[in-house]
């Protein structure tokens, strides 16, 4: 059985939620499970996969059976069954076929798989994996396992793809929302075991998958590259604070500038309103007739010669004089 994963390039026809076995996929930690929707087609041979619904980073994948191809579109995973009749020693005269379904060549050895249980076993290679065992639906389960690697992935690739030309193209803004996006999406969408623990193969195969993908990896990755936009957002906060700051004195200098510039032009006009108004004093006294300047000068100087007695005798009020007596009548 082979399986082909892709993007979503056209509508599918897959309205009925998914079921293995009939029953619901509920093997998924809960905020994993709760962000996703999992459809199929009647015929079981389409699915629809979305996952971290609510999001800014929405992923939805395709998965078709036995070859099925998209059109115009080329597969982002693929994976294929081996019904080993639960007997890992017939893995070996089935490793061949994987390796021909994964790379195009025999050159994959029954060494490289890695044990899940007892008689089953995972081999990732590539953009793909080969399930050995005799469980089908098993094998459904590791494809939503694989699907889900691949939907965090692309979104891990993208951020940091979006990241690094917003920042290269100096957009602030656009970086400061795609940061907060990303930390959100870290805090509520990923997760380094997002297989239930006691799911004891699946949490096996995700961990091969874990591997197989990189995604420990990437996401360290794309913590650092977060951590360095932080301090170079930092950087471009401080130092447009430090542009506001001289910004603000400057303004403040240029005031202060126009405000003594503005007190100097009244000091200087009240001086030249003292000088002409001394002038226009001086030029009263030399419009003054020799007769009248000498009147004055005679009338200053008695007023400055009196003796101080004299002085005082004219600053007291002179006596009324005595009213006479009425005269009688004779």
């Amino acid at each position: 059985m082979h399986v082909h994963i892709f993007q979503q390039d056209q509508e599918v026809f897959a309205a009925s939620p998914l079921q293995i076995n009939k029953k619901d996929v509920v093997f998924f930690v809960d905020p994993i499970k709760d962000t996703s929707k999992f459809l199929s087609s009647p015929d079981g041979r389409q699915w629809q996969l979305r996952f971290f619904i609510g999001s800014a980073f929405e992923q939805t994948l395709v998965v078709r059976f036995n070859g099925m191809q998209g059109q115009g579109n080329y597969a982002v995973g693929r994976a294929c069954w081996l019904d080993n009749d639960s007997n890992a020693e017939n893995d070996a005269l089935l490793v061949a076929g994987a390796s021909k379904f994964l790379r195009q060549s025999e050159t994959l050895s029954v060494a490289q798989r890695k044990e899940l249980s007892s008689n089953r076993h995972l081999l990732a290679d590539r953009d793909g994996v080969a399930y050995f065992s005799n469980d089908f639906d098993q094998f459904k389960r590791i494809v939503l396992c694989q699907s889900l690697a691949i939907a965090y992935t692309r979104v891990i690739s993208d951020c940091m793809a979006r990241m690094t030309k917003s920042v290269q193209a100096n957009l602030t803004d656009e970086a400061l929302v795609l940061y907060e996006n990303i930390l959100r999406f870290n805090a509520a969408h990923y997760f380094s075991l997002p297989v239930q623990l006691e799911r004891h193969e699946l949490f096996a195969a995700w961990q091969v998958l874990c591997n197989h993908y990189h995604l420990k990896v990437l996401n360290q990755e794309l913590t650092q590259q977060l951590s360095d936009v932080a301090a170079l957002l930092d950087a471009q906060r401080e130092k447009q604070r430090a542009a506001e700051e001289r910004k603000q004195k400057q303004a403040l200098a240029n005031q202060r500038a126009r405000e003594d510039k503005a007190d100097s032009r009244r000091t200087f006009w009240l001086s030249l309103t003292g000088v002409a108004l001394t002038a226009t004093s001086l030029l009263s006294l030399f419009q003054l007739t020799p007769t009248q300047f000498s009147d004055n000068v005679s009338a200053w100087k008695q007023s400055l010669w009196k003796s101080e007695p004299e002085q005082k005798a004219e600053a007291q009020p002179k006596p009324e004089p005595a009213r006479g007596k009425a005269k009688g009548r004779h």
